[in-house]
């Protein structure tokens, strides 16, 4: 993000086009394999703090500046947060995987495996 910096200080380019740019260039690398993370309340905050993080630092607002996260988002618009795109991709990486015929990812996630439960001796 910071070898983007002389970017987002141009005044030239517009708001729009920065967002695509962070959109294009920071968020995929955010967000490679994140399809196999197992997200919790806790990085869920660090993810959308990050978010925050970069459209602050794209409108240049400093971070002692008292504005809500929601004027910042406001001004910004993305269509789809962060954390929504890793949704997006852990549901379609699914898709892919319920459409292999016999994988043990699919019955893994469809919990075929084991024929055990509930009265297995394990003595």
């Amino acid at each position: 993000m910071t070898n983007l910096d002389c970017i987002f200080k141009s005044r030239d380019i517009t708001l729009p086009t920065k967002v695509r740019l962070v959109k294009a260039m920071v968020f995929p690398v955010v967000m490679y394999g994140c399809e196999s993370w197992t997200v919790k309340k806790a990085e869920r905050q660090r993810i959308d703090a990050f978010e925050l993080w970069c459209w602050r630092r794209l409108l240049r607002v400093p971070w002692t500046a008292r504005r809500y996260n929601q004027s910042i988002l406001k001004e910004v618009s993305p269509k789809i947060s962060l954390e929504g795109m890793m949704l997006k991709l852990k549901v379609q990486y699914f898709g892919h995987l319920i459409r292999r015929v016999d994988s043990l990812e699919k019955s893994l996630m469809l919990e075929e495996l084991g024929a055990g439960g509930e009265g297995d001796d394990r003595r």
